[in-house]
């Protein structure tokens, strides 16, 4: 039986909406990145364990195999510098600022693909990372109090660490990886352990934060996407992530006040705009996989 593309949309934007408070979570659990990630990396991690278990038995060897043990480690390793990012990133720098840095991860993961896979470049593709990287520059050249260069990089190496999963992912299609994904949050976990000035959590909100979206944000959300990838494609599914940088600053905004600066708000319609025409040109040119 085909599988309902209506279904897949539905799916991707549930996980969305799930994702989507991740960043206000994390901000209300504490300014220490490390004692965040400590907790948020390992329990994530041990939650994705427990779904590739529940979903088709405990074996990660019979999982793992056929991406073969580079594919494996990059993938972990990966998964393990973008989660560090993104929780400093935030931790650094404003929501907003973080999130739009993140969401030029499609078109880094496309270089990138170009560099490792041998994929032809796409002349609309340098022409979105050109317009992409003046939006950054304009976004990157405000003084802003709520923003250090530590997070910007902080945030870039969680859009670099995500692009290159996508390539790893994508270089071996018939893997399921879910698995090596869990190791990766756990390893950011446990290196954040050895950085973190305490575990000890002092108050029930931050226990609470932390719990929400270790427990719930990260593995609900990353099971939703896995599954809408049954029915639509990656282009479709990115397509349907870039609102998570928009509903992710609201949450912010509504709940901690914080706003976003003009020259956020101009860089970042630039690249948002930009990554959305982007994605419908993709998606006109690569009509949607048929999944059985």
């Amino acid at each position: 039986m085909k599988s309902s593309p209506f279904l897949g949309y539905w799916l991707a934007l549930t996980g969305v909406l799930v994702l989507s408070p991740d960043a206000l979570l994390i901000r209300l659990s504490g300014d220490d990145p490390w004692q965040i990630n400590a907790w948020r990396g390992t329990l994530s991690g041990l939650m994705l364990l427990a779904y590739c278990y529940i979903a088709g038995g405990f074996n990660l060897t019979k999982a793992l195999q056929p991406a073969g043990i580079p594919v494996i480690l990059g993938v972990i390793l990966a998964t393990a510098f973008s989660a560090l990012g993104f929780i400093y990133g935030i931790t650094h720098a404003n929501v907003t600022d973080v999130l739009v840095i993140i969401a030029f991860a499609p078109l880094l993961s496309a270089l990138l693909s170009a560099l490792f896979l041998h994929e032809k470049v796409l002349l609309r593709t340098w022409i979105a990372t050109l317009v992409c990287g003046i939006g950054l520059a304009i976004l990157l050249s405000q003084t802003n109090q709520h923003s250090s260069m530590g997070g910007w990089l902080g945030a870039f190496i969680a859009a670099l660490g995500l692009a290159a999963q996508f390539v790893l992912l994508r270089s071996r299609p018939k893997a399921d990886l879910t698995a090596a994904i869990g190791l990766g949050n756990i390893l950011s976990g446990f290196i954040a352990m050895g950085l973190a000035s305490t575990l000890a959590l002092h108050s029930m909100p931050q226990l609470l934060s932390i719990l929400g979206t270790a427990l719930l944000v990260i593995p609900l959300s990353f099971i939703l996407f896995a599954a809408s990838l049954r029915s639509i494609t990656a282009a479709e599914t990115s397509l349907i992530m870039l609102i998570e940088s928009v509903l992710g600053s609201f949450w912010v905004w509504l709940f901690l006040g914080e706003l976003p600066s003009l020259n956020t708000l101009l860089g970042g319609l630039l690249v948002l705009s930009t990554l959305t025409i982007y994605g419908l040109l993709t998606l006109r040119d690569h009509p949607k996989a048929q999944a059985h």
